[in-house]
């Protein structure tokens, strides 16, 4: 690197400290405790969410269940009903920042864990989206810990009902993730984790580890909206002294990446997805046109999702056998382990 890059790249880093400090200083808690301490082989949800009320209550109880030990919610300014449903729950922090997301995004869920988490390991996850581990969240932790891994990649795995919208559109989070079952692993594009020409190699290049994860793009959205969507992300995080737990919505850097991935269940699809996206347009929430892109795919017709091939989920498992996920035969003799 020459001397112009050298002073690019310490401004940037400048710059970047001065606005994580900026962020922490303006998060609020709103309730639960303000401070967690986690042992090692325990974990933390940390997930930033916006008038969430429809998935609030089944995040919460689906990630309890996962066996976290402790949930922050980081609100971003919620007009409905977020943040009186999150207080109902034991075990939950919640905070509150109202920075615009697409500018903060990291800073903001890095502000989250780092006001409130101290130790562990922090699960990022968006409100639309339920995390599966092969073997289960436990076992992975163990065993993360034992070969000194200090980051997991997850693949989000797009879920929709074979539905019309019309069939789905009145039912609430529980319903339409009844119905929100089936996947398609049509239009997936695959990528070294190293290499050059993945659009996400600068943040990677430092991490090591990483033996046969590959990263992964498009899949359902692509197939049906056009979309060329990134699925992969480093969303389980040891928290470290100093770690850099998210330089990119979907990286995190400094970090040896585990030989084991997991799913996240993505529900963006469920219900009347498309009320959601108008609202996220007309609030111009993103920078990205994916929102709008889905709704011109839908158009004034009943719409249904109906790609070339379809399955129905059935777990991690299934997965690592489709080549989704990856686990080491490592990792398989480990978490099968009693």
């Amino acid at each position: 690197m020459g001397l112009r890059g050298l002073l690019g790249a310490t401004r940037h880093k400048m710059r970047r400290r001065q606005e994580a400090r900026m962020v922490q200083s303006l998060t609020q808690v709103l309730h639960g405790p303000a401070r967690v301490q986690l042992q090692i082989n325990e974990c933390a949800v940390v997930s930033m969410m916006k008038n969430a009320a429809y998935w609030v209550a089944d995040f919460i109880r689906h990630h309890q269940a996962l066996g976290v030990a402790h949930i922050v919610i980081l609100d971003n300014g919620s007009t409905d009903q977020t943040v009186q449903i999150a207080q109902g729950f034991e075990g939950v922090t919640v905070l509150r920042n109202t920075l615009p997301a697409k500018q903060y995004e990291c800073h903001l869920r890095e502000a989250a864990a780092h006001k409130v988490l101290q130790g562990g390991w922090i699960l990022f996850a968006d409100s639309d989206e339920m995390a599966e581990m092969p073997g289960g969240l436990r076992r992975l932790l163990d065993y993360c810990n034992a070969q000194g891994f200090t980051a997991v990649v997850s693949q989000m795995l797009d879920l929709y009902a074979p539905l019309p919208l019309s069939r789905t559109r009145g039912l609430d989070y529980a319903q339409a993730r009844a119905v929100t079952d089936r996947y398609s692993l049509g239009a997936l594009g695959r990528v070294p984790y190293f290499a050059p020409e993945n659009a996400l190699h600068w943040f990677l290049k430092d991490n090591r580890g990483a033996e046969g994860v590959t990263m992964l793009t498009g899949g359902l959205r692509r197939e049906i909206f056009g979309e060329d969507c990134l699925l992969s992300k480093h969303s389980l995080v040891r928290n470290l002294p100093g770690a850099q737990l998210m330089t990119h919505p979907h990286t995190a850097s400094g970090v040896v990446v585990a030989d084991v991935s997991f799913v996240l269940k993505h529900y963006k699809l469920a219900g009347d997805f498309v009320a959601r996206d108008q609202v996220s347009v007309a609030q111009a929430t993103w920078d990205h046109a994916e929102d709008a892109r889905r709704m011109g795919t839908v158009g004034a017709t009943d719409f249904q999702i109906a790609p070339a091939q379809s399955q129905v989920y059935a777990g991690p498992g299934q997965l690592v056998e489709q080549g989704f996920l990856v686990a080491s035969q490592t990792y398989s003799a480990f978490a099968s382990q009693a």
